[in-house]
């Protein structure tokens, strides 16, 4: 993606190039994917303004909704495989959780937010200036609640598309 082509800025630079990546399936090999690197906001900390990590966690929001864009029977199955690793029954369905069965949706909530923090280390490994982000840590920080609403906001669009069907 060149700069010439309309974008409204930094963010939206960012935002667009690592949805591109998403859909070529490509995260895990970001830094070698041409682009931009002086108006990427994942390049730049100095671009991505006061607060980089909501840049970065708001690119990769976009990302997982570009990979997994709803709630299907592939995500319920993933959904199920991380609850047999932990130990737990391997129950979720799409009715339990399209019907917001609590169990159900701490499952979900954790798949996403393990998608996120996987996304944020990929996001790490972009560029040698690219700054390095602990969910962790950033809710020690104080940053739980835009951390949640992230979560809450992925597993919403997730739910409407599946709904849509």
């Amino acid at each position: 993606m060149k700069r010439s082509e309309g974008n409204d800025g930094p963010l939206h630079y960012t935002v667009a190039h690592f949805k591109e990546i998403a859909r070529q399936n490509r995260s895990a090999e970001n830094a070698e994917i041409p682009h931009d690197r002086d108006l990427c906001a994942i390049c730049n900390a100095e671009v991505a303004g006061p607060d980089p990590f909501a840049v970065y966690l708001e690119v990769v929001v976009e990302q997982i909704l570009v990979r997994r864009p709803e709630l299907d029977d592939a995500l319920i199955a993933e959904l199920n495989s991380d609850r047999e690793m932990a130990g737990l029954k391997k129950d979720v369905t799409a009715s339990r959780l399209l019907g917001g069965d609590r169990d159900a949706m701490e499952s979900w909530g954790g798949w996403v937010r393990d998608a996120l923090a996987t996304g944020l280390g990929l996001l790490s490994i972009h560029s040698a200036q690219s700054l390095d982000f602990d969910l962790d840590e950033q809710e020690e920080a104080g940053r739980g609640p835009l951390i949640e609403s992230k979560i809450q906001h992925i597993i919403e669009v997730q739910r409407a598309a599946a709904c849509r069907r």
